[in-house]
């Protein structure tokens, strides 16, 4: 008999492809298993069937059902066909027991050389440019880009030699031009702190945070106003937070009871909740434009709540519809949710609205700080990229 060999990713294809080529009738030889031996992403195995066609039977030409022709028997000689997986690591070939031989692709071992070898070029080819150029593919790769991008590469002369010193010198820049605000729930005077920002920013929770930690923290007296009163479940879960703060909450659904609450509230600081602003929005969908000259007697603060994994423009597009209610600061959420805060950092910058808080993760009150340079600009652009 002269016995082949097949393979495939499975049994079942490996089957297919004996009775394909030797007819339902084959000999079965053996069946083996072949693993790369490799862990994780680069680990490959698949099935191997060594067979052979029945003795005594004759391959029929294909297509030739009326002439009486039979195939030639195949020669045994070296049998060559490029399969994806290896079996030996510093070989293209492997051999097996009739003395077949199969040339194999290029193992993993050679893919690992092979990439080492193109990461050396690309390095090679960063060093050549100019340091305007590697500043601006770092900020890039960080989302960071258009007209910011090329303010904070602007002249950077010699300070882009080497990439420790490129780095340093776009965090100096993005230090001085990033403003913070001192953190307000720990001032001992009136408040109202509002947050406004898209639907699902993470407005209620941030104010959530606030108001706890302004109670355990701080000692201070807090109550809650809602203006969102289209979101489902809006006002059940601010109801769930007062219980558990123990801070007073009223629902206002028009300006006039957004006064009468905030002229009957005698805490320190007032939490005011938004619903998410859209294009459609009117001055009776979204009225906070005509609740805060309402805000007479405390210091005034509108917090924009920007999502971290927002693209740099979307980010701009955001900062820019709140533009009516003048931010006074912003806050970063969901750092738990990217790894590129790159969108955000650029509307900030370019609506110079400083940066009041950073939350990273959903736990009330633990996750969020108080604005802080040198966090966000580490989580920008990490020391050891």
């Amino acid at each position: 008999m002269q016995y082949q060999t097949f393979r495939g990713a499975d049994v079942q294809e490996a089957l297919t492809a004996v009775k394909a080529a030797l007819g339902p009738d084959a000999v079965i030889e053996s069946t083996r298993h072949i693993s790369n031996g490799r862990q994780g992403g680069f680990s490959q195995s698949f099935v191997e069937i060594t067979a052979a066609r029945p003795q005594g039977t004759k391959a029929a030409w294909p297509f030739s059902t009326d002439i009486n022709r039979t195939a030639p028997a195949p020669a045994r000689t070296t049998r060559t066909r490029v399969n994806p997986f290896q079996t030996t690591r510093d070989t293209g070939r492997e051999q097996d027991t009739q003395g077949t031989t199969t040339v194999l692709g290029p193992s993993v071992h050679d893919l690992e050389r092979e990439m080492v070898a193109l990461r050396t070029m690309l390095e090679e080819l960063n060093a050549k440019r100019s340091p305007k150029d590697r500043a601006l593919a770092l900020l890039y790769a960080s989302g960071i880009d258009g007209h910011v991008a090329k303010e904070l590469v602007h002249n950077l002369g010699k300070a882009g030699r080497n990439p420790s010193a490129l780095r340093g010198a776009i965090v100096e820049r993005l230090r001085a031009r990033l403003r913070i605000v001192p953190n307000l729930i720990a001032q001992s005077k009136r408040q109202v702190i509002v947050c406004v920002g898209p639907t699902g920013a993470g407005k209620t929770t941030t104010l959530a945070k606030l108001a706890a930690r302004a109670r355990l923290d701080f000692g201070r007296s807090v109550a809650v106003i809602s203006l969102d009163t289209f979101r489902v479940g809006a006002i059940e879960q601010w109801q769930r937070y007062s219980r558990l703060i123990g801070t007073p909450f009223s629902v206002a659904r028009n300006e006039a009871d957004f006064e009468r609450a905030l002229v009957g509230s005698t805490a320190e600081l007032v939490l005011v909740d938004t619903s998410g602003r859209h294009v459609a929005d009117t001055d009776e969908t979204w009225p906070l434009v005509r609740c805060l000259p309402s805000v007479t007697k405390h210091e005034l603060h509108v917090l924009v709540v920007l999502p971290a994994f927002l693209r740099g423009r979307d980010a701009e597009h955001v900062s820019r519809s709140y533009a009516d209610v003048r931010p006074s600061g912003s806050v970063i959420t969901k750092l738990d949710e990217t790894s590129e805060v790159g969108g955000v950092m650029q509307a900030i910058l370019t609506g110079d609205v400083p940066l009041a808080y950073t939350c990273h993760g959903p736990r009330v009150p633990e996750d969020i700080r108080e604005g802080d340079a040198d966090f966000l600009i580490q989580y920008l652009l990490p020391s050891d990229a």
